[in-house]
Protein backbone atom coordinates (compact mmCIF):
# COMPACT_ATOMS: atom_id res chain seq x y z
CA UNK A 1 0.00 0.00 0.00
CA UNK A 2 1.24 3.30 -1.12
CA UNK A 3 0.68 6.79 0.70
CA UNK A 4 -1.02 9.22 -1.14
CA UNK A 5 -0.79 12.72 -1.71
CA UNK A 6 -3.85 13.03 0.48
CA UNK A 7 -3.08 11.22 2.93
CA UNK A 8 -0.04 13.67 3.58
CA UNK A 9 -2.45 16.22 3.12
CA UNK A 10 -4.24 14.85 5.95
CA UNK A 11 -1.77 14.53 8.27
CA UNK A 12 -0.11 17.70 7.99
CA UNK A 13 -3.62 19.52 8.26
CA UNK A 14 -4.12 17.17 11.77
CA UNK A 15 -0.56 18.66 12.77
CA UNK A 16 -1.34 22.63 11.48
CA UNK A 17 -4.97 22.66 12.60
CA UNK A 18 -4.51 20.35 16.39
CA UNK A 19 -7.55 17.98 15.77
CA UNK A 20 -9.27 15.81 12.99
CA UNK A 21 -12.26 17.86 13.51
CA UNK A 22 -10.23 21.13 12.96
CA UNK A 23 -8.44 19.31 10.17
CA UNK A 24 -12.01 18.29 8.14
CA UNK A 25 -12.77 22.19 8.41
CA UNK A 26 -9.72 22.96 6.71
CA UNK A 27 -9.51 20.51 3.78
CA UNK A 28 -13.42 20.46 3.54
CA UNK A 29 -14.32 17.31 3.90
CA UNK A 30 -15.83 15.18 6.41
CA UNK A 31 -14.27 14.48 9.53
CA UNK A 32 -14.58 10.19 9.07
CA UNK A 33 -12.39 11.45 6.10
CA UNK A 34 -9.60 12.42 7.92
CA UNK A 35 -9.99 9.52 10.09
CA UNK A 36 -9.44 7.14 6.90
CA UNK A 37 -6.30 9.04 5.70
CA UNK A 38 -4.46 9.07 9.12
CA UNK A 39 -5.58 5.36 9.49
CA UNK A 40 -3.99 4.49 6.45
CA UNK A 41 -0.99 6.84 6.34
CA UNK A 42 -0.01 5.11 10.12
CA UNK A 43 -0.44 1.68 7.88
CA UNK A 44 2.19 2.53 5.81
CA UNK A 45 4.29 4.35 8.02
CA UNK A 46 4.63 1.36 10.34
CA UNK A 47 3.06 2.99 13.59
CA UNK A 48 0.72 6.20 15.42
CA UNK A 49 1.64 9.38 14.04
CA UNK A 50 -0.31 11.64 16.84
CA UNK A 51 -1.27 11.21 20.19
CA UNK A 52 -4.87 12.77 21.49
CA UNK A 53 -5.38 14.22 24.49
CA UNK A 54 -6.46 17.34 26.35
CA UNK A 55 -4.52 19.33 24.52
CA UNK A 56 -5.56 18.23 21.17
CA UNK A 57 -3.53 15.41 18.56
CA UNK A 58 0.21 16.28 19.33
CA UNK A 59 2.63 14.49 16.91
CA UNK A 60 4.99 11.40 17.82
CA UNK A 61 8.71 10.84 17.14
CA UNK A 62 7.32 8.93 14.15
CA UNK A 63 5.12 11.58 13.29
CA UNK A 64 7.54 14.22 12.95
CA UNK A 65 9.33 12.50 10.64
CA UNK A 66 6.36 11.95 8.18
CA UNK A 67 5.63 15.65 8.81
CA UNK A 68 9.18 17.01 7.89
CA UNK A 69 8.92 14.49 4.94
CA UNK A 70 5.58 15.51 4.37
CA UNK A 71 5.49 19.27 4.07
CA UNK A 72 8.53 18.65 1.90
CA UNK A 73 7.10 16.29 -0.71
CA UNK A 74 3.62 18.95 -0.71
CA UNK A 75 6.12 21.99 -1.00
CA UNK A 76 7.54 19.89 -4.30
CA UNK A 77 4.24 18.89 -5.85
CA UNK A 78 2.37 22.36 -5.39
CA UNK A 79 5.99 23.57 -7.06
CA UNK A 80 5.54 21.33 -9.46
CA UNK A 81 1.74 22.09 -10.58
CA UNK A 82 2.42 25.70 -10.88
CA UNK A 83 5.35 25.13 -12.81
CA UNK A 84 3.07 22.92 -15.23
CA UNK A 85 0.52 25.39 -15.32
CA UNK A 86 2.76 27.71 -17.35
CA UNK A 87 3.52 25.42 -19.76
CA UNK A 88 0.28 23.73 -20.60
CA UNK A 89 0.23 21.06 -22.92
CA UNK A 90 -3.03 21.42 -24.50
CA UNK A 91 -3.09 24.80 -27.49
CA UNK A 92 -6.02 27.19 -26.66
CA UNK A 93 -9.47 27.62 -28.23
CA UNK A 94 -7.78 29.99 -31.18
CA UNK A 95 -3.93 31.02 -31.15
CA UNK A 96 -3.76 34.50 -31.39
CA UNK A 97 -1.02 36.59 -33.22
CA UNK A 98 0.19 39.77 -33.44
CA UNK A 99 1.75 41.13 -36.81
CA UNK A 100 3.70 44.03 -37.90
CA UNK A 101 2.14 45.01 -40.90
CA UNK A 102 4.25 43.33 -44.16
CA UNK A 103 4.56 40.57 -46.38
CA UNK A 104 3.56 37.63 -44.65
CA UNK A 105 0.92 38.51 -42.39
CA UNK A 106 -1.56 37.04 -44.86
CA UNK A 107 0.62 33.49 -44.80
CA UNK A 108 -0.79 33.46 -41.16
CA UNK A 109 -4.67 34.26 -42.18
CA UNK A 110 -4.84 31.39 -44.16
CA UNK A 111 -3.09 28.94 -42.01
CA UNK A 112 -5.09 25.87 -42.29
CA UNK A 113 -6.43 25.06 -37.94
CA UNK A 114 -4.45 21.40 -39.06
CA UNK A 115 -1.42 23.31 -39.18
CA UNK A 116 -0.93 23.95 -35.72
CA UNK A 117 -3.90 22.61 -34.25
CA UNK A 118 -6.34 25.27 -33.78
CA UNK A 119 -7.50 28.05 -35.99
CA UNK A 120 -5.48 31.34 -36.00
CA UNK A 121 -6.39 34.90 -35.56
CA UNK A 122 -4.56 37.76 -36.57
CA UNK A 123 -4.37 41.29 -35.34
CA UNK A 124 -2.43 43.70 -37.36
CA UNK A 125 -0.17 46.45 -35.38
CA UNK A 126 1.63 48.92 -36.25
CA UNK A 127 3.48 49.48 -33.39
CA UNK A 128 6.42 47.01 -31.35
CA UNK A 129 6.54 47.51 -28.11
CA UNK A 130 2.49 46.96 -27.72
CA UNK A 131 2.77 43.80 -29.87
CA UNK A 132 5.68 42.37 -27.49
CA UNK A 133 3.69 43.51 -24.21
CA UNK A 134 0.20 41.49 -25.36
CA UNK A 135 3.14 38.60 -25.32
CA UNK A 136 4.52 38.95 -22.11
CA UNK A 137 0.88 38.96 -20.59
CA UNK A 138 -0.27 36.10 -22.53
CA UNK A 139 -2.56 37.87 -24.39
CA UNK A 140 -1.10 36.64 -27.95
CA UNK A 141 0.57 33.29 -28.26
CA UNK A 142 3.01 34.45 -30.87
CA UNK A 143 4.10 37.76 -32.75
CA UNK A 144 5.26 38.21 -36.23
CA UNK A 145 7.35 41.66 -35.88
CA UNK A 146 9.18 43.74 -38.36
CA UNK A 147 12.16 45.80 -37.32
CA UNK A 148 14.88 47.71 -38.55
CA UNK A 149 18.02 48.82 -37.69
CA UNK A 150 18.59 50.94 -34.24
CA UNK A 151 15.34 49.24 -32.88
CA UNK A 152 14.49 47.57 -29.88
CA UNK A 153 16.53 45.08 -29.50
CA UNK A 154 16.03 43.62 -26.00
CA UNK A 155 13.10 41.65 -24.93
CA UNK A 156 10.84 40.70 -22.04
CA UNK A 157 12.46 37.96 -19.67
CA UNK A 158 10.78 34.59 -21.43
CA UNK A 159 10.27 35.49 -24.93
CA UNK A 160 12.06 33.71 -27.64
CA UNK A 161 13.03 35.40 -30.98
CA UNK A 162 12.98 33.37 -33.90
CA UNK A 163 14.35 35.40 -37.50
CA UNK A 164 12.55 34.33 -40.41
CA UNK A 165 13.71 37.04 -42.87
CA UNK A 166 16.70 39.97 -43.49
CA UNK A 167 15.49 41.74 -46.19
CA UNK A 168 16.61 45.16 -47.92
CA UNK A 169 14.54 47.84 -48.40
CA UNK A 170 13.96 49.90 -51.78
CA UNK A 171 12.24 53.46 -52.36
CA UNK A 172 9.14 54.27 -54.49
CA UNK A 173 8.95 57.48 -56.08
CA UNK A 174 6.63 58.73 -59.01
CA UNK A 175 7.10 57.52 -62.34
CA UNK A 176 7.95 61.26 -63.54
CA UNK A 177 10.84 61.52 -60.21
CA UNK A 178 14.08 62.47 -62.36
CA UNK A 179 15.68 59.30 -60.56
CA UNK A 180 12.99 57.26 -61.93
CA UNK A 181 14.23 54.54 -64.19
CA UNK A 182 17.56 54.55 -62.60
CA UNK A 183 18.56 51.24 -61.71
CA UNK A 184 20.54 52.15 -58.43
CA UNK A 185 21.29 55.42 -56.56
CA UNK A 186 22.85 56.07 -53.37
CA UNK A 187 20.53 57.20 -50.79
CA UNK A 188 22.11 60.87 -50.27
CA UNK A 189 20.89 61.61 -53.93
CA UNK A 190 17.15 61.57 -52.00
CA UNK A 191 18.17 63.70 -48.85
CA UNK A 192 16.10 66.54 -49.65
CA UNK A 193 12.67 64.67 -50.24
CA UNK A 194 10.01 64.03 -47.65
CA UNK A 195 10.38 60.33 -46.74
CA UNK A 196 6.89 58.71 -45.58
CA UNK A 197 8.01 55.54 -43.47
CA UNK A 198 5.38 53.83 -42.30
CA UNK A 199 2.71 54.23 -38.91
CA UNK A 200 5.26 52.79 -36.49
CA UNK A 201 7.29 55.08 -33.92
CA UNK A 202 9.57 52.27 -32.75
CA UNK A 203 10.30 49.93 -35.11
CA UNK A 204 13.59 51.39 -35.84
CA UNK A 205 13.09 52.79 -39.71
CA UNK A 206 13.45 56.16 -38.63
CA UNK A 207 16.50 55.97 -37.14
CA UNK A 208 17.95 53.44 -39.50
CA UNK A 209 16.83 56.09 -42.46
CA UNK A 210 18.54 59.28 -40.88
CA UNK A 211 21.68 57.31 -39.77
CA UNK A 212 22.17 56.28 -43.72
CA UNK A 213 21.84 59.07 -44.75
CA UNK A 214 23.72 60.91 -42.33
CA UNK A 215 21.78 64.03 -41.64
CA UNK A 216 19.67 64.98 -38.79
CA UNK A 217 17.31 67.05 -40.81
CA UNK A 218 15.84 64.98 -42.89
CA UNK A 219 12.42 65.44 -43.27
CA UNK A 220 10.82 62.12 -42.05
CA UNK A 221 7.17 61.54 -42.05
CA UNK A 222 5.66 58.67 -39.77
CA UNK A 223 2.01 57.92 -38.94
CA UNK A 224 1.45 58.67 -42.33
CA UNK A 225 -0.83 55.69 -43.23
CA UNK A 226 -0.12 53.41 -46.16
CA UNK A 227 -2.55 54.38 -48.65
CA UNK A 228 -2.00 58.44 -48.47
CA UNK A 229 1.74 57.97 -48.18
CA UNK A 230 1.17 56.01 -51.84
CA UNK A 231 -1.17 58.90 -52.96
CA UNK A 232 1.82 61.29 -51.53
CA UNK A 233 4.51 59.21 -53.90
CA UNK A 234 2.61 58.80 -56.86
CA UNK A 235 1.99 62.87 -56.89
CA UNK A 236 5.85 63.79 -56.53
CA UNK A 237 5.10 65.03 -53.12
CA UNK A 238 6.90 62.27 -51.26
CA UNK A 239 9.67 59.30 -51.36
CA UNK A 240 8.11 56.22 -49.97
CA UNK A 241 10.47 53.09 -47.92
CA UNK A 242 9.40 50.07 -49.88
CA UNK A 243 9.57 46.64 -49.34
CA UNK A 244 11.42 44.43 -51.87
CA UNK A 245 8.67 41.89 -52.32
CA UNK A 246 5.83 44.44 -52.75
CA UNK A 247 3.96 44.51 -56.18
CA UNK A 248 4.61 47.08 -58.40
CA UNK A 249 2.11 49.84 -58.70
CA UNK A 250 1.37 52.09 -61.39
CA UNK A 251 2.53 55.20 -61.22
CA UNK A 252 5.02 54.21 -59.04
CA UNK A 253 8.67 53.64 -60.15
CA UNK A 254 10.58 51.55 -57.41
CA UNK A 255 14.27 52.60 -56.95
CA UNK A 256 17.11 50.33 -55.54
CA UNK A 257 19.86 51.74 -53.50
CA UNK A 258 23.28 51.21 -53.42
CA UNK A 259 24.54 49.30 -50.48
CA UNK A 260 21.16 48.46 -49.20
CA UNK A 261 21.79 51.24 -46.24
CA UNK A 262 17.90 50.29 -45.69
CA UNK A 263 17.00 46.59 -44.22
CA UNK A 264 14.25 44.85 -42.33
CA UNK A 265 14.02 41.92 -40.01
CA UNK A 266 11.29 39.44 -39.66
CA UNK A 267 11.08 37.81 -36.30
CA UNK A 268 8.58 35.25 -34.93
CA UNK A 269 8.81 35.94 -31.18
CA UNK A 270 7.19 33.37 -28.43
CA UNK A 271 6.81 32.76 -24.84
CA UNK A 272 8.66 29.92 -23.34
CA UNK A 273 5.64 29.68 -20.76
CA UNK A 274 3.16 29.73 -23.71
CA UNK A 275 1.22 27.09 -24.97
CA UNK A 276 3.06 26.98 -28.05
CA UNK A 277 5.87 23.92 -28.17
CA UNK A 278 8.44 23.46 -29.76
CA UNK A 279 7.64 21.14 -32.63
CA UNK A 280 4.76 23.42 -33.08
CA UNK A 281 7.39 26.89 -33.35
CA UNK A 282 9.29 24.67 -35.77
CA UNK A 283 6.56 24.19 -37.84
CA UNK A 284 5.48 27.58 -38.15
CA UNK A 285 8.78 28.60 -38.48
CA UNK A 286 9.40 26.49 -41.46
CA UNK A 287 5.75 28.01 -42.83
CA UNK A 288 6.96 31.45 -42.82
CA UNK A 289 10.05 30.79 -44.12
CA UNK A 290 8.53 28.89 -47.32
CA UNK A 291 5.98 31.95 -47.59
CA UNK A 292 8.70 34.04 -48.13
CA UNK A 293 10.42 32.28 -50.41
CA UNK A 294 7.27 32.07 -52.48
CA UNK A 295 7.24 36.26 -51.95
CA UNK A 296 10.81 36.01 -54.15
CA UNK A 297 9.83 33.49 -56.61
CA UNK A 298 6.31 35.56 -57.17
CA UNK A 299 8.44 39.13 -57.58
CA UNK A 300 10.96 39.41 -60.74
CA UNK A 301 11.99 42.65 -59.68
CA UNK A 302 12.98 41.03 -56.21
CA UNK A 303 14.30 37.92 -57.79
CA UNK A 304 16.40 39.28 -60.51
CA UNK A 305 18.26 41.92 -57.95
CA UNK A 306 18.73 38.88 -55.68
CA UNK A 307 20.31 37.16 -58.54
CA UNK A 308 22.19 40.02 -59.13
CA UNK A 309 23.63 40.53 -55.50
CA UNK A 310 24.29 36.58 -54.35
CA UNK A 311 26.33 37.94 -51.29
CA UNK A 312 22.80 38.63 -49.67
CA UNK A 313 21.24 36.51 -47.38
CA UNK A 314 17.43 37.27 -47.29
CA UNK A 315 16.09 34.60 -45.61
CA UNK A 316 17.54 31.13 -43.73
CA UNK A 317 17.16 28.15 -45.74
CA UNK A 318 13.88 25.84 -45.84
CA UNK A 319 15.22 22.80 -43.64
CA UNK A 320 14.61 19.70 -45.73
Amino acid sequence: MDMELRHLRAVLAIAQAGSLTAAAARLGVTQPSVSESLRRAERVAGGALFQRGPGGALPTQLGEVVLAHAMAVLDAMDRFTAAAERHPTRLPAEIRFACSPGMLVASLSVLPPGELGAPVSVRTMSDVGPQVELLADHRVEAVLVVEHPHGPAELPAGIRRRVVAVEPLFVAVSEDHPLAGTPEVPITALAGEIWCVGESDDDGLRENLIAAIGQTSVDVRVGVDYTTALQLAELGEAVLVSMAGSRPREGLAKIQLVGTPLRSTTSLLWHTDGPLDATTIDRLWLHLVQAQHEVVEQTPHYRDWLAEHPEWVTTPPVAG
